[in-house]
């Protein structure tokens, strides 16, 4: 993990456009961001991927204030305190997909769904069970077109005898599909 210019996003909306599951999209700019801005927020415990991202994405001086804090605390915390970070982005996601769900009926939703819709099989799965029976519907066919799509690229991949190093987009798409964007969910 490095770090990457912010897009500080505000609204689901406005990653619809971009390539990929828009969830992850969204939430992987909210994890840099929290990773970042580290340093306005109390971090009480962290889990073994955001300590490696908050040493390798926080400046130098906040990361050491925060370890030495956490190094303090450590040992009065428990084994299974959840993330701090953790937290933050389920709270997120969780807004993320309400909003979603809210502006279904706005035309931009409605073409997103209906020309170049894809999503990530866990912000697919989250989707359908908050939304009407129609939609989810038409979320489940999203994601099948969108795995139908990457199972027929990874065969040809797969019997092509190209490169090992060949396509590392494709491999990173399924890896998405199957497991979101690295970091956001255990």
């Amino acid at each position: 993990m490095r770090a990457n210019r912010l897009m500080n996003y505000t609204s689901i909306l406005q990653v619809l456009g971009e390539s990929g599951c828009p969830f992850c999209r969204f939430m992987k700019d909210f994890q840099a961001g929290a990773l970042q801005k580290t340093g306005t927020r109390r971090i009480e415990h962290l889990c073994n991927f955001h300590t490696w991202g908050l040493a390798a994405m926080q400046k130098a001086p906040l990361a050491a204030e925060l370890f030495l804090n956490l190094l303090e605390k450590e040992s009065r915390a428990s084994p299974g305190s959840p993330c701090d970070i953790c937290i933050m982005l389920w709270e997120e996601e969780d807004r993320r997909v309400r909003e979603f769900i809210a502006c279904l009926d706005q035309r931009l939703v409605v073409q997103w769904i209906g020309s170049q819709a894809v999503l990530c099989s866990i912000h697919g799965e989250k989707l359908k069970k908050c939304a009407p029976l129609l939609i989810a519907s038409t979320i489940e066919t999203i994601i099948e077109r969108y795995r139908k799509q990457l199972a027929d690229e990874l065969a040809k991949l797969r019997d092509g005898n190209k490169s090992e190093t060949a396509n590392w987009g494709l491999l990173g798409h399924a890896a998405e599909f199957l497991a979101s964007q690295r970091g956001l969910h255990n």
